[in-house]
């Protein structure tokens, strides 16, 4: 078991500049205030395509995650579904830390489509 309680406040930081987010530094539950579903694609081409921290990376897949459950499944493509799916399944670090935030922490508002998203 991975625990994690959430991003550390470097990792925010530099997913807010690499995704140029609207972030104030003032968030409480940054996952929660900076999710858009609307930017998913974008999460998702930068997590296969960036050289991350192994907290970066817990942090860009904990917005993802965010992002994707506020979209649900109508505003998120299943392609974005897929590759995320495909991406946790190469990251055995990530995937444990989402199992304990999301499923473990009872974090998720959707627990079957996170599920869907964080293989076993």
């Amino acid at each position: 078991m991975v625990e994690f309680y959430g991003a550390t406040t470097a990792a925010q930081r530099s997913i807010n500049a690499l995704l140029d987010l609207p972030a104030s530094g003032r968030e409480q539950d940054w996952e929660f205030e900076l999710a858009d579903p609307r930017r998913v694609d974008a999460m998702v081409a930068a997590a296969a395509e960036t050289d991350l921290s192994r907290d970066e990376r817990r942090a860009l897949f904990l917005l993802l995650i965010a992002s994707i459950e506020e979209g649900g499944r109508g505003l998120v493509s299943a392609d974005a579904l897929s590759r995320t799916r495909e991406l946790l399944s190469q990251d055995t670090d990530v995937r444990r830390a989402m199992h304990f935030y999301w499923l473990g922490l009872n974090r998720a508002s959707d627990e079957p489509l996170v599920r869907s998203i964080l293989p076993d």
